[in-house]
């Protein structure tokens, strides 16, 4: 071999060894732009004006909208897809992003007007439950008289006559709650038990839920199993006993949470959320800050007027009385609304093209999951706007299926972005663990896997899991393997790796 051969392939190994080890994540990309075109006037006119006035990032100012709309029409309507199956209108919502974003504000900007006609049902509460109270004693010492009096009512049978004359056992009135921010399961079913039939989980602080009871290792599956039935309109049950045990049918919750980073990644990298489908009914965002741009300034004359319009129709629908099922006093039966013709068509052409690119390979396996649902997203967010914006409507236009495929688009584009971002990959996630114990923890130039699973972060102490983290480090060429033995703080290891600085 010539010299200068072996002088290229010299120089090529420095090339290569000089190039140090690889980034655990892709680089951030540019959050997918919001279609804030595609809206329709009502829904485009209030998200700009939230963006004017509070100067919140774009899409956080849509899903305080949306999520707002979408709590009050999924009592009212339902949608029967074209393939044959009715579902109900119901989203839920995660928005991404630092603290100090100003998802706060954004909501109280437009659930004020909730939160007001809340009050008005408080109030009311507070008058029917002492009316309630005194009726339901009356009717109690009345039935303690008849099973007690042995001589007026003789037997059995002649002792149900006699209640059932005193007819149906007076019913508290419904807990005055429409929006709440920290449920458990069970304080869920408790509340769609006794209150009103069509609420929403709303949170600025959504990591206080997802890291709270409800959503612990011992509760996770269920919380999650319950919410996707809700989600699926199917009902929802909570069994604690042969003696207690609810089943909660014909019942609507929506969902909109804003939470950190790092909560957002634990939620999208837990694989049994995953596998349980509840991750596939979410929909994602993680749009780029507007701090450091939000001088002070006077909201537009017409901003003021959009938001204003919004809240007069929120309160409009909030006076329309829900569609209640006959003999009930909080099951829902809401109108089914259909596609037009060509919105079916839209539909179709839609679902196969989600379809196709879900195949191996292709653009949206990594998110097929919720790929899967798009479809379906795309009708309930088409559905909502429009019966937000016409309360009576009972088809869905092509126009506005057409709304609603532009913006699940987006949302599929944010979270195939956070995907290849690594921030549902849970393997990443433990080897930036590992990576910075080793960097702010570990002062030896080697390491082993006793020196990880002893000391480590605890979270990789498994001997299992500490091998995978390592090879995957391995990979990225954090680590290198060294052949033979190795003494490490006076320990002699079998195998041992070299730390690689980066």
């Amino acid at each position: 071999m010539a010299i200068i051969q072996i002088k290229k392939i010299i120089e090529e190994a420095e090339t290569i060894k000089n190039e140090g080890p690889l980034p655990l994540r892709k680089l951030k990309t540019v959050p997918t732009e919001f279609p804030i075109d595609s809206l329709s006037p009502i829904f485009k006119e209030v998200t700009l004006a939230l963006h004017d006035k509070i100067q919140a990032p774009l899409p956080l100012c849509f899903q305080t909208a949306f999520a707002a709309a979408n709590l009050l029409v999924q009592g009212y309507k339902d949608v029967l897809l074209p393939h044959g199956h009715i579902k109900c209108l119901s989203c839920f919502m995660v928005g991404v992003g630092d603290s100090g974003e100003r998802k706060t504000s954004c909501d109280q900007e437009l659930l004020i007007t909730i939160e007001e006609y809340e009050s008005i049902l408080k109030e009311k509460y507070d008058r029917d439950v002492t009316e309630w109270k005194t009726k339901s004693e009356i009717w109690n010492t009345c039935k303690s008289t008849i099973l007690k009096d042995n001589k007026k009512y003789p037997g059995q049978q002649a002792k149900q006559v006699a209640i059932r004359a005193l007819g149906e056992e007076p019913k508290p009135p419904l807990i005055p709650i429409l929006i709440f921010a920290e449920p458990t399961y069970e304080g869920l079913c408790k509340l769609l038990k006794n209150g009103y039939p069509s609420i929403g989980i709303f949170s600025s602080e959504g990591g206080q839920f997802i890291s709270g009871h409800a959503m612990n290792e011992e509760n996770k599956i269920k919380t999650a199993a319950g919410l996707s039935s809700l989600w699926d309109r199917q009902s929802a049950k909570r069994i604690r006993s042969s003696e207690d045990i609810t089943i909660l049918s014909n019942k609507r919750v929506n969902l909109n949470l804003m939470v950190q980073p790092l909560i957002a990644t634990k939620l999208l990298s837990d694989n049994v959320l995953k596998d349980q489908g509840f991750l596939s009914r979410i929909l994602f965002t993680y749009p780029k800050s507007t701090a450091g741009t939000r001088f002070n300034k006077i909201p537009k004359t017409t901003s003021i007027e959009a938001i204003t319009n919004f809240r007069n129709r929120i309160k409009s629908i909030l006076t329309t009385p829900l569609p209640i099922k006959s003999g009930t006093m909080n099951e829902l039966e809401p109108e089914v609304m259909k596609l037009s013709e060509d919105a079916k068509r839209l539909f179709f052409s839609f679902s196969d093209h989600i379809e196709s690119l879900i195949a191996p390979d292709k653009e949206l396996e990594n998110i097929k999951g919720f790929a899967n649902k798009l479809p379906e997203h795309a009708v309930r967010i088409a559905c909502t706007i429009a019966a937000f914006e016409n309360i009576d409507t009972l088809e869905l236009s092509y126009e506005y299926l057409k709304v609603g495929i532009e913006i699940a688009t987006y949302y599929a584009q944010e979270l195939l972005r956070l995907f290849e971002e690594g921030v549902t990959d849970p393997m990443i996630i433990l080897a930036e663990k590992l990576l910075d114990w080793i960097s702010n923890k570990w002062a030896e130039e080697y390491i082993s896997l006793p020196d990880i699973c002893q000391h480590g972060p605890n979270c990789i102490r498994e001997k299992a899991s500490a091998e995978k983290i390592i090879k995957k480090l391995e990979d990225y060429g954090w680590l290198q393997k060294i052949d033979g033995p190795m003494v490490i703080k006076n320990t002699k290891r079998k195998h041992a790796w070299k730390i690689i600085k980066g």
